[in-house]
């Protein structure tokens, strides 16, 4: 990931989570691979305290399936690292929510946040594919047709950006093969 995104993702997580930590950077690889079974996470943050925050960037329904998997993966981030872990879950708010907002009994020290925003749909595929796309997941047919219809779908104003967004993904996902 490049440092605009990361700076961009840090100022998402401070702003719509109202995180008040400092947030040193993206979390080292050994602090952050989980097992095979696990959700691998999102962009993964450490704070100047040494303790995890990852952000997702939700796509689909949030049910009951959706949060056991966030609390899965905080539950093993802890246990390796034996840290705080805040998982924060970016959302359009177009999709359903319908996971009950409990207190999860866990050994683990984790929290977990939900917000959901309205924006355009164009910028929820993006991000969707940008992430397949930075895990070097090789993205599909119906990957590369929402990259060509991104631009139409996005405001007029952002046309310009959007395209050049699309065309790295594509680059991208050319070296991955």
């Amino acid at each position: 990931m490049n440092e605009n995104m990361e700076l961009k993702e840090i100022k998402i997580i401070k702003e719509v989570f109202d995180e008040k930590r400092k947030i040193i950077g993206y979390a080292p690889e050994e602090m952050i691979e989980v097992s095979d079974e696990c959700h691998p996470g999102g962009d993964i943050f450490i704070t100047s305290e040494g303790e995890l925050i990852d952000l997702e960037y939700q796509m689909k329904d949030f049910d009951e399936s959706e949060l056991m998997k966030y609390v899965e993966l905080a539950e093993e981030l802890y246990e390796k690292n034996n840290v705080s872990v805040s998982i924060y879950v970016l959302c359009p708010d177009t999709i359903q929510v319908t996971a009950p907002e409990c207190i999860i009994n866990s050994k683990a020290t984790f929290n977990i946040k939900l917000a959901c925003y309205n924006i355009n749909p164009a910028y929820d595929a993006l991000y969707e594919i940008k992430e397949k796309a930075a895990k070097k997941i090789e993205l599909n047919d119906e990957d590369l047709y929402a990259l060509l219809m991104i631009a139409v779908m996005g405001p007029k104003k952002d046309r310009r950006n959007l395209i050049i967004e699309c065309f790295k993904i594509i680059n991208q996902s050319l070296n991955i093969i």
